[in-house]
């Protein structure tokens, strides 16, 4: 019977190959929120690894705001004027760590609802 597979062996034969296909596209799926969301970041806020999503947000009793990013905090002033707008309505904070271990907050992106 040379080289001809049957469909039962076809199908065998694919079914590692749909399964690593599908394993790689759930990673990308996986991948793209936080791709998505850098896109659009001004160039002046972001050195290519500076903003992100909050991960917790604590609104304080004097109307700030602690936000914590990628391992890094920082309070934004109840009277900080230079709030942008979030297009997925979340927080995003773009922190900057200096040599001397401060954290310096260079940009906020707030929600409607923040």
């Amino acid at each position: 019977m040379g080289g001809v597979l049957a469909p039962m062996q076809v199908k065998r034969a694919m079914r590692p190959l749909c399964i690593a296909i599908a394993t790689l596209s759930a990673g990308l799926l996986a991948l793209m929120p936080g791709t998505l969301a850098h896109d659009w970041y001004p160039l002046e806020c972001c050195s290519d690894r500076d903003c992100a999503p909050a991960d917790t947000v604590e609104r304080r009793e004097d109307g700030s705001y602690l936000v914590t990013s990628r391992g890094m905090s920082t309070v934004i002033p109840a009277d900080y004027a230079k709030w942008r707008r979030s297009p997925d309505g979340r927080i995003h904070v773009c922190i900057r760590k200096l040599r001397s271990g401060a954290e310096y907050l260079v940009c906020a992106f707030r929600g409607p609802g923040v």
